[in-house]
């Protein structure tokens, strides 16, 4: 797993200057093709070296990890693991040779840090300082999350117990471990999970699980709900806490790990880390349950949010387009 920015770099063949050279002349050659007034980036560093390379403007649009602090080294992410300070700036330093070898094959200037590659970009960071996995920066003006401004379903759950609340993206299904141990524990699971096959969905119910295939209305399921599972996606992890409830994270991508680190650091969420044993989504719900730091903290984020919707948050990135493009 990628404990910094330039390793994360380094994992997608940024650190071997043939392959970065082939990649980035794709970019390139679309680039040059569409001949833009400018290229927004939301996990596409190459596509901000290529706009670089050609003295096109840029902007970062996301919730600021594919923005990293303008430091040298770039600060490794706090992910709650063991980091050797020493690898990360080794690492960092592979990356922007490789980087500054195909700049120099393409007949453009080099780059005296790794940092000068995210200098170049102006910033659209779509978050909340809390929520910020490199802290809250000085200077940064927060846009605010987005995501689906529609009203979504109504939550319903069909078994008795103790309401339990997760979202899973993309068709992806919890472990057995998740599903078990909260059933044995008496607890009503509804789980949402976009993109479910049917067979998985029937499976999940003749457990005992409430399984629907779309989004439900998260604002509802916070009301009715105080257990909230989620796998740390940025916007629904906003909701949540925008809701008042301090969410059970299971992130699986280091981006969504660095958000839950960051959530725990401030006693706004919980996430499985070394200390917290098995059974792992029990003790979890305990520890939400045993310390009232969570509940206060996630209410104070709800009374500084709770009326901030995602249409502000779009209306902002437009103004801010707008204004950055002098239409």
């Amino acid at each position: 797993m990628a404990r910094s920015h330039a390793e994360l770099l380094y994992n997608l063949g940024f650190g071997r200057a043939a392959a970065l050279r082939a990649y980035l002349e794709r970019w390139r050659q679309m680039i040059d093709e569409i001949r833009p007034e400018a290229v927004f980036c939301d996990h596409a560093d190459g596509a901000l070296l290529a706009s670089l390379s050609l003295s096109v403007p840029a902007i970062v649009i996301g919730n600021g990890f594919f923005h990293p602090p303008a430091e040298t080294p770039i600060p490794a992410y706090e992910l709650g693991l063991p980091v050797n300070e020493a690898e990360v700036a080794r690492v960092e330093s592979v990356v922007l040779n490789s980087i500054n070898c195909v700049l120099k094959v393409v007949g453009s200037s080099v780059l005296g840090s790794l940092a000068d590659l995210y200098a170049y970009a102006a910033m659209l960071v779509t978050t909340f300082p809390e929520l910020d996995c490199f802290s809250a920066r000085e200077g940064v003006d927060y846009l605010g999350s987005l995501g689906p401004t529609n009203r979504q379903a109504e939550p319903a759950w069909d078994h008795d117990g103790e309401k339990t609340y997760c979202y899973f993206t993309r068709g992806r299904l919890p472990d057995r471990d998740f599903v078990h141990q909260l059933l044995e524990g008496g607890y009503s699971l509804l789980i949402s999970a976009p993109g479910i096959r049917a067979a998985d969905r029937v499976s999940l119910a003749r457990q005992g699980v409430t399984v629907v295939d779309h989004h439900v209305d998260l604002e509802q399921v916070c009301a009715e709900c105080r257990l909230i599972f989620s796998e740390g996606n940025h916007g629904t992890t906003a909701k949540i806490l925008r809701y008042g409830r301090a969410p059970m994270l299971i992130p699986r991508q280091v981006e969504q790990l660095a958000t839950a680190r960051r959530l725990q650091l401030q006693s706004m969420g919980v996430f499985p880390i070394g200390q917290i044993g098995q059974p792992i989504y029990l003790n979890l719900i305990d520890a939400i349950n045993n310390d009232p730091a969570f509940e206060r903290n996630a209410q104070l984020f709800s009374g500084r949010y709770h009326n901030w919707d995602e249409h502000q948050s779009a209306a902002k990135v437009q103004a801010a387009i707008t204004g950055m493009l002098n239409f």
